[in-house]
């Protein structure tokens, strides 16, 4: 009796024993997996203003406004955007109005993000500037499918002088429809 015992106790050691393993095993994989083979990489945040103009770039025509008051060492911005993004899979693009008008007093940098992803990073707007359209990041039109989603546009803003990121950026939440 005694012996029967000893055998299911070990029987349930071993049981035991190759079940942690199994789940070990998983949980290394997993592990591998996540630091190796999932593409994550969202386009990173410039600490200093790109050197490059956005190419789509296009004057406003308001030459005429003046620059709004700033204390030293700080900045002021004006904005003109639309809250609707339509995006085009098959072109690879996203149709926007976004402004950086003239009174402005700092540079920007435009960002589409979808689900905390960002899927379309701007060139340099300088004040006076606008875009109508944007290239989307490499890899992004994989991560869309056809549909509606709520996002945002993140500016960040960049002193025109030093090149140097503002502290304060602005998040204007935005309604994308995308399609093939």
């Amino acid at each position: 009796m005694m012996q029967n015992a000893n055998r299911e106790n070990g029987n349930r050691s071993k049981i035991l024993i190759l079940l942690l393993l199994l789940i070990t095993v998983i949980a290394v994989g997993v592990t591998i997996w996540a630091l190796f083979f999932r593409d994550t990489a969202p386009a990173l945040t410039p600490d200093y203003a790109p050197q490059q103009e956005e190419t789509n770039a296009e004057p406003i025509g308001d030459e005429d406004d003046e620059k709004l008051e700033a204390e030293e060492g700080g900045g002021a911005v004006s904005l003109s955007y639309s809250n609707e993004v339509d995006i085009s899979l098959s072109a690879g693009t996203a149709k926007l109005f976004f402004a950086n008008p003239t009174k402005s007093t700092q540079d920007m940098v435009l960002q589409i993000v979808v689900q905390d992803e960002i899927i379309v990073q701007s060139g340099l707007l300088k004040p006076g500037n606008q875009v109508t359209a944007l290239e989307l990041l490499d890899g992004a039109a994989g991560k869309l499918s056809a549909g509606g989603y709520e996002g945002k546009f993140a500016v960040l803003y960049y002193d025109p002088d030093t090149g140097e990121k503002a502290v304060v950026n602005t998040e204007i939440p935005v309604t994308i429809t995308v399609s093939e």
